[in-house]
């Protein structure tokens, strides 16, 4: 029997490499459709000496190689332990799913260590199946693994040990192994707590920049809604795109750059930085449009897209202090290639009507 499975292994090797392939990019498709991010998707093909000690190990419970799902081995590591049910549930409306070789050994006993993770074996759904490029696919299944990172950790770090299951350890380890596995598992925990309050956080600061300002740190979800609804900095922006003739570039998120930029402008609240470009307002907006004429400008307008970076501009350039300049050059990051020229920028604002 073994040597019958083993032998359609080998017959079937390259349709099996392309399957799994198939199912990656499938994968990745519908991950990206759903907008649903993971650290990582991989497959492999198990070899034939994996298969052999497989079906050695299961002392004859394969009768033909239909009966064995893992062949083909998919992992999805997710970034935290709450990412993994939105996957699952993906998987089993877009796959048919093998209910009684599936199983989730995310569900241990309270007394039993170990960091699992979920297996769910599929095959290709009708629809699929009747398309042409999946129709050799008809027959074969796969074995899909979901778990976090801090899961993949323990699981890795568990089988570099030697050791897999608990009676395997010895007596004198086994508090030492139920004590790593319980800090992992707190791990998961609080970081799905922590995005939790996070997003919660993402959603009150508007509303807390409306009532108390002076007491929003500057972070970046508070800078982010701050850009959005303050009227100066949304009149700067029309100023700015209609000197370049090009809408400012979205950004996705601000770097700790540009938050250490405007704390080197001694700005640690939303309040204070409110308070300063309500009282700048008039001399900003002017400075505005005779700046974004220059030809520094013109250059470096992908990188300062964002019109509380011409503020921060402005307030160091009015300074006149070589020094200060230089070292806002250091924390924002610019390119020293352009210090000269802001120098001389500042120069020649020096005796501008806008100061």
């Amino acid at each position: 029997m073994k040597e019958s499975i083993l032998e359609d292994y080998k017959k079937n090797t390259k349709t099996y490499h392309a399957f799994r392939e198939r199912i990656i990019n499938l994968l990745n498709d519908l991950l990206s459709t759903e907008r649903l991010v993971v650290h990582q998707l991989v497959g492999r093909t198990k070899s034939l000496e994996s298969l052999s000690k497989k079906i050695d190990d299961k002392n004859g419970k394969y009768k033909s190689i239909d009966d064995i799902t893992d062949i083909i081995g998919i992992r999805i590591i997710t970034y935290l332990e709450s990412d993994i049910d939105p996957i699952a549930e993906l998987i089993g409306k877009e796959f048919i799913k093998d209910v009684e070789n599936s199983i989730d050994k995310r569900k241990l006993q309270a007394d039993r260590f170990g960091y699992k993770s979920l297996h769910v074996v599929v095959s290709l759904n009708g629809s699929r199946i009747n398309l042409k490029e999946y129709k050799r696919y008809k027959d074969l299944k796969c074995e899909i693994q979901i778990r976090s990172i801090l899961q993949h950790a323990w699981a890795e770090i568990e089988h570099d040990l030697g050791y897999k299951g608990e009676i395997s350890i010895p007596e004198q380890y086994k508090r030492s192994f139920n004590r790593v596995s319980a800090l992992l598992e707190t791990a998961d925990i609080e970081f799905d707590r922590l995005k939790t309050e996070l997003a919660n956080y993402e959603i009150n600061v508007p509303t807390l920049i409306k009532t108390e300002p002076k007491f929003v740190d500057i972070n970046q979800a508070s800078i982010t809604s701050f850009l959005k609804t303050n009227p100066i900095l949304q009149s700067a922006k029309s100023i700015i795109e209609q000197k370049i003739q090009h809408p400012l570039l979205p950004q996705e998120a601000l770097s700790d750059t540009f938050i250490k930029s405007i704390k080197y402008c001694k700005f640690d609240t939303i309040g204070q930085l409110e308070d300063r470009l309500t009282a700048e307002k008039e001399s900003f907006l002017k400075f505005l449009k005779f700046y974004v004429n220059d030809r520094l400008n013109s250059e470096l307008q992908l990188l300062w897209n964002t019109p509380i970076i011409y503020f921060l501009n402005f307030l160091v350039s009015r300074t006149q202090n070589e020094d200060a300049i230089k070292n806002y050059f250091i924390e924002a990051k610019f390119d020293f290639g352009y210090l000269d020229s802001f120098l001389n920028l500042y120069k020649k604002y020096e005796t501008s009507e806008y100061y």
